[in-house]
């Protein structure tokens, strides 16, 4: 008796330990995604998770991003607020997907709004290189052709074209073996708008460069964002 009693414990142990492992919502769970957020816009901004707001998400200024945030996708619980403030900025809606993996791209408005698209990081580049997609956030009535290629050389042909204001191109693989020019013009032309510089990419990490509106002026800015692994 002592026996088959200590096997029935046993059994009912097992049962509850396999019913933790099964929950969705568990540690290690197959519900999660992997979430960063971009601020371009002049605003500083606190990204808040369960009412909380994590060291490397707070404070956010122009150009940065926070950590790379695991979330429930189908409850993320995630607010954008203005830095010190408790009150979410209305505009956000999460649409994420279990074992996802996601850029959130916050940029000026029309009329002071703020704006938010999330897009997937979804990308494999080619053996040897890296990925590269390019967001317009610069404001409407802004499209933009970009040409990347060794530093000094003639443009060629734009390695992404005609990206609309709110939109982002496909990834495109880059070279790594040397650093690359970035350049943008406006869409149709072959004068460059905005050198961005040459940046050394790194083989089999994907980047987002985000073109964002002018400080001053007409000129944009643009900065690169790493996609989170």
């Amino acid at each position: 008796m002592q026996f088959r009693s200590l096997a029935l414990a046993l059994l009912a142990s097992s049962v509850a330990i396999a019913a933790c492992d099964d929950d969705p919502t568990g540690p290690g769970s197959n519900n999660n995604a992997t979430v960063r957020f971009v601020n371009a816009t002049s605003t500083s901004l606190d990204i808040g998770q369960g009412g909380t707001v994590a060291t490397g998400n707070g404070a956010l200024a122009y150009g940065t991003f926070s950590n790379c945030m695991t979330v429930d996708a189908t409850n993320a619980n995630v607010a954008v607020r203005q830095t010190g403030t408790s009150t979410a900025l209305t505009g956000f809606t999460p649409a994420f997907q279990p074992g996802g993996n996601y850029t959130v791209i916050v940029y000026p408005g029309a009329g002071g709004t703020t704006q938010f698209t999330t897009v997937a990081n979804a990308f494999t580049p080619a053996a040897g290189q890296g990925g590269l997609r390019v967001f317009n956030a610069a404001g409407l009535g802004t499209n933009y052709d970009v040409y990347v290629g060794a530093p000094g050389a003639a443009l060629g042909s734009p390695a992404a074209n005609n990206i609309s204001y709110g939109s982002g191109s496909s990834y495109f693989n880059v070279a790594t073996s040397a650093a690359q020019q970035v350049r943008l013009t406006n869409a149709g032309s072959q004068t460059v708008v905005l050198d961005v510089g040459n940046r050394s990419f790194a083989a089999g990490q994907n980047a987002t460069l985000v073109i964002a509106p002018p400080a001053t002026g007409a000129t944009p800015r643009a900065f690169y964002v790493n996609g989170c692994t």
